[in-house]
């Protein structure tokens, strides 16, 4: 088997070994993150440059970590007829940890279109990810059919 790392993945470690790696630690047990870690404790594991050895370092990491799923999981009710609630905040830019209020992004069409990469990838990654489950064919193709039509449709701020 062939592994590789999604695009725009930040790891650098051989993705071959990394899968490898996750491939024996299934057939052996479980593959989870807690025995993945622990497989490359030691200093000449393939990947244990990924993981943050220096505690103090990594616990301030996992608060932010934690501080951006709290950010995430805030919704707001938008008054429309449906009263449907909606993320609060959006990352400003793909590569910052920087969020705005949504209604902040939706008025700025260069914020939206990021907005709209990051819907995009997210369908893209749910499509990869489901595509064996057989009850999820006409899910996948109604995101297969939507994501064709934003290859075609730019974002038009007057449609909104």
């Amino acid at each position: 088997m062939v592994y590789t790392f999604k695009a725009g993945s930040r790891i650098r470690a051989s993705a071959q070994a990394a899968g490898e790696m996750c491939e024996e630690l299934a057939a052996s047990g479980a593959l989870t993150p807690k025995r993945l870690l622990d497989a490359n404790r030691d200093e000449d594991a393939p990947l244990h440059d990924e993981f943050e050895w220096d505690d103090g370092v990594a616990a301030e990491k996992y608060r932010e970590n934690q501080a951006a799923h709290i950010i995430r999981c805030i919704t707001v009710k938008v008054e429309t007829e449906t009263q449907t609630a909606t993320r609060a905040f959006a990352r400003a830019t793909e590569i910052s940890c920087e969020y705005l209020p949504i209604s902040v992004v939706m008025k700025d069409p260069k914020l939206t279109e990021a907005l709209l990469r990051e819907a995009r990838r997210d369908m893209e990654t749910f499509i990869e990810k489901y595509q064996a489950l057989e009850a999820l064919t006409l899910v996948l193709a109604d995101m297969n059919s939507v994501l064709k039509r934003m290859e075609v449709m730019p974002y038009d701020s007057s449609d909104r």
